[in-house]
């Protein structure tokens, strides 16, 4: 009405201007013509922008898939949100919105189109508040760009060429004799521990007290029953699994109470390719060890669950499937969005899994930060690419020497050649150059190395029919290997240095972003006396290197520029500079550990040295058994990365991320040697698997039910064992921070210090088995960061004169080195060459375009996003 009467006035006004404006000249045509436009037809006024926000609860606002998002609507007079209108475009969405205790609107806006959409919300007093929303398809990409094509789905459910299919539902439930489910189930026919749960079927239940009931770390008592998704998203499978009445309802903003709002996201092993579709992994060992044992490895996807945990896995996020790691953070973003918009908004995330499980954790808690709050790392490893160099070496130096497997009659011909001509002691010396025993070598060798063939004949997942690459009779085929699987990532070779098939092909293939020249082989080995100096430059001339078919070649390997700066810069050389923020758990067994070294564990502790100047949140416990370390180990470290972190999520003061995760440290987190502190700190007896906890197979054999000692008992026990391996756990600041305890555990370890510090080099080789590697060897520290090192010239202060060696002139010695080595030799004291910081969050653009390398998500959409992701204590400001 006011916008009315103004206009009436303004007439007036004009007609009367009019009528006194007489005399000479003829009038304008806007004095001589009326206006007759309608009043109600007037422009709207101007939109005022309200005092308020949305919040993108699920995800950043530009990163949303599948066509629906949690957000929430805070405005700074809550009684503005009374009667508040919703829409994305012209469709009104104000039903989807629902007022919460907190005084704010919150809500699934589902229906989105495809690209960008606006949510508007027009407030009581006509004010506006909107937000831009961008939605990529469920079967990406969202951020990881062009996709690995060909792609073979082999879901019967598949509505699209993206392998959609509507997800599906499944119940299984946890039988209340335990140990009569296992005797009755056991098939002689198929050998293993058949699986702690039995399939349930909600229209046909079993009696209710033949069900197990469960108490949740909230103190929910409910029947132990678990419901299954299995859906598809990324083109691929994934898995949620969490304690489920199937009689009751669960939305996103009423979930069942039983559900403590917590994830844990389980991984599976190995490393490897795939050009079609893969089942999550299950299992802390899952790609490890076999299936069907968890009672006797351990298995703390099921404690999770009984806690009142929610599981995730993802086939993407399964190194041993999917060694593209951008593409493993896609799917677990996408998987953790769905969670959220499916049921609820999240506490906290931890990731678990051992060897390439551990990967896929270190690298996107690195170059994707935020979708993990704490890491529990098994078997581990700290990345693909600098493990690549160290198998690389193995590989190179197990050809020289003949330290492989042969593959027929005729190669073990070529091995004996090889095993005798060397001039190295055979399995006695090899040790120096390795800097491990000969059986890891072997291990890497016949597990892992073949996944960087291109020309793996039985390339998984691809449909029948599609060629795959061989250099001599089909170089236009599908390469299968590590390096052209992360195409976006390295990007191509600079055509300078194109092979035989690329130039035939007019294309380049992926770079490599690893080298080996100027590492001289066996140098430490030969300064301690333990070969002789020609052995050293027999292996140093002949050692070659790879081509970009992964063949040998006499020409050492050199590292295509892009690829190696790109490999620093993407994060798939993990170079811990982004991982203050998440605690670890590192879960360790003696070598040899089936080409798990042990030293990856302290490989990545001097990363974080390097990267934080601190590596306080990193804790390592070391075990008895290969691999696991304990097969408790697993359950133990989720209990006190559950400990960790709800300390950090309730602490409220204005610490940073980081410096709350250090503060806020339990005593239970500290490094271990041996397990046997466990029996004070969780009641859990050491090496049982998940047969004693958390209920006992056998009924009255519960050792949790035995008083619980003080946790500083726990530190004693620990800080006495950790003698034995070189653990100086009185060091530890959680240690020697306790009253009187940290003091008497200073005064043990002085009191044994001149026993212990004469043994701790031996201990590291006898007990931890603490070995290395061949760059180590060859003068690397153990952060082993160097892809490609510096040059200098040859010092003949390197090569000291010593009659077991050989060396008798140092300088003579060093020209011969001088001759293979004409550009010089690395200089492990300078930085790495191609390193540049890692950048985080980056994109690799569309689905038909893409930017190799990546490039940052713009900050725009970043702003009041993902609250849904963790709690407040949390928020690192993605």
């Amino acid at each position: 009405m006011k916008y009315r009467l103004a206009f009436v006035l303004c007439c007036a006004l004009s007609l009367l201007a009019a009528c006194g404006g007489g005399g000479g000249g003829g009038s304008s045509p806007a004095a001589s013509t009326p206006d007759t436009r309608n009043p109600d037809t007037q422009d709207p006024p101007p939109v005022v922008a309200g005092d308020g926000e949305i919040r993108m609860l699920s995800n950043r606002a530009d990163l949303i898939s599948d066509g629906d998002a949690l957000v929430e609507v805070l405005a700074q007079d809550p009684a503005q949100l009374q009667g508040a209108r919703a829409q994305v475009g012209e469709t009104d969405v104000t039903a989807m919105l629902t007022a919460t205790d907190s005084g704010t609107l919150k809500g699934l806006i589902s229906g989105l189109a495809l690209g960008e959409n606006t949510l508007t919300v027009t407030l009581a007093d006509q004010s506006v508040l909107t937000r831009t929303i961008i939605n990529h398809p469920n079967g990406g990409p969202v951020f990881s760009g062009p996709q690995i094509q060909p792609w073979h789905c082999t879901n019967e459910q598949a509505v699209d060429a993206q392998c959609n299919q509507p997800a599906h539902y499944s119940f299984k439930y946890v039988p209340a004799d335990k140990l009569q489910s296992l005797i009755s189930n056991f098939d002689p026919q198929n050998p293993g521990l058949p699986g702690a749960f039995q399939p349930y079927d909600p229209a046909n239940p079993p009696a209710a007290d033949s069900i197990a009931t469960v108490t949740t770390d909230q103190g929910v008592t409910v029947p132990f029953i678990v419901r299954v998704e299995t859906g598809v998203q990324n083109r691929d499978r994934y898995q949620i699994m969490t304690l489920f009445q199937p009689d009751a309802p669960w939305t996103a903003l009423h979930p069942q109470a039983q559900w403590n709002h917590k994830l844990l996201i389980h991984h599976g092993g190995n490393v490897g390719v795939s050009y079609g579709m893969g089942n999550p992994p299950n299992g802390d060992l899952a790609g490890t060890a076999p299936d069907g044992a968890e009672f006797l490895l351990g298995d703390s996807i099921s404690v999770a669950l009984g806690r009142g945990f929610m599981t995730l896995s993802t086939a993407q996020g399964n190194l041993g499937h999917n060694e593209n790691l951008v593409t493993a953070a896609e799917s677990l973003m996408m998987a953790k969005e769905r969670i959220i918009e499916q049921y609820g908004e999240l506490r906290y995330t931890i990731g678990t899994g051992c060897s390439g499980g551990s990967i896929t954790q270190q690298h996107v808690a690195n170059a994707y930060p935020g979708i993990y709050q704490g890491l529990i790392v098994q078997c581990s490893y700290p990345d693909v690419w600098t493990t690549a160099t160290q198998f690389a070496d193995y590989h190179l130096l197990s050809h020289y020497f003949g330290n492989r497997i042969p593959e027929s009659p005729e190669d073990m011909v070529d091995v004996f050649k090889s095993v005798f001509s060397s001039g190295v002691v055979p399995l006695v010396q090899w040790p120096a150059f390795y800097g491990h025993l000969p059986l890891n070598p072997i291990v890497s060798d016949v597990a892992f190395f073949p996944a960087a063939y291109p020309d793996q004949a039985d390339c998984p997942g691809l449909e029948e029919g599609v060629p795959v690459y061989d250099a001599d009779n089909q170089p236009d085929g599908l390469r299968c290997g590590l390096l052209d699987y992360m195409a976006s990532q390295f990007g191509p070779r600079d055509p300078a240095v194109w092979s035989a098939n690329e130039q035939l092909l007019s294309r380049s293939f992926t770079g490599i972003p690893l080298d080996n020249a100027g590492v001289q082989y066996g140098l430490g080995a030969l300064q301690a006396g333990v070969i002789t100096g020609d052995q050293f430059l027999a292996v140093n001339r002949n050692i070659g290197g790879l081509s970009v078919d992964i063949d040998f070649q006499p020409e050492r390997t050199v590292a295509d520029p892009q690829a190696l700066s790109n490999a620093y810069r993407t994060g798939a050389i993990n170079t811990a500079e982004h991982m203050a923020n998440v605690p670890i758990i590192d879960l360790r067994g003696l070598d040899p550990g089936i080409a798990h070294d042990a030293y990856h564990s302290w490989q990545m502790r001097a990363r974080l040295q390097k990267a934080q100047g601190y590596f306080d949140n990193q804790v390592i416990w070391y075990g008895a058994i290969p691999l696991a370390g304990d097969t408790t180990f697993a359950t133990q470290a989720l209990l006190v990365m559950d400990r960790w972190l709800s300390n950090v999520e309730a602490d409220t003061s204005s610490a940073s991320v980081a410096q709350k995760v250090v503060a806020d440290k339990p005593v239970q987190a500290r490094d271990r040697c041996l397990s046997v502190a466990s029996l004070l700190d969780e009641g859990i007896v050491p090496f049982t698997g998940n047969i004693l906890y958390p209920k006992p197979v056998v009924p009255g054999l519960d050792p949790t039910l035995l008083p619980s000692p003080p946790p500083e008992a726990g530190v004693v026990v620990d800080a006495l064992t950790g003698q034995v391996c070189g653990l100086d756990i009185s060091e530890l600041p959680v240690a020697s921070s306790l009253p009187v305890v940290g003091d008497l555990l200073g005064t043990v370890g002085d009191l044994l210090s001149p026993i212990t510090d004469n043994l701790v080099d031996l201990q590291h080789l006898v007990v931890q088995t603490r070995f290395g590697t061949p760059r180590t060897v060859a003068g690397d520290s153990i952060d082993t960061l160097t892809n490609k090192c510096q040059l200098k010239a040859v010092d003949p202060a390197d090569y000291p004169v010593n009659p077991l060696t050989g060396i008798i002139d140092s300088q003579a010695f060093a020209d011969k080195v001088a001759e293979i080595f004409p550009n010089g030799v690395c200089d492990y004291s300078k930085p790495p060459v191609g390193q540049v910081p890692t950048r985080t969050w980056l994109q690799y653009g569309t689905a038909e375009q893409v930017i190799i390398g990546g490039e940052p998500l713009t900050g725009e959409a970043a702003g009041n996003s993902r609250q849904g992701w963790a709690s407040p204590a949390f928020d690192t400001g993605l």
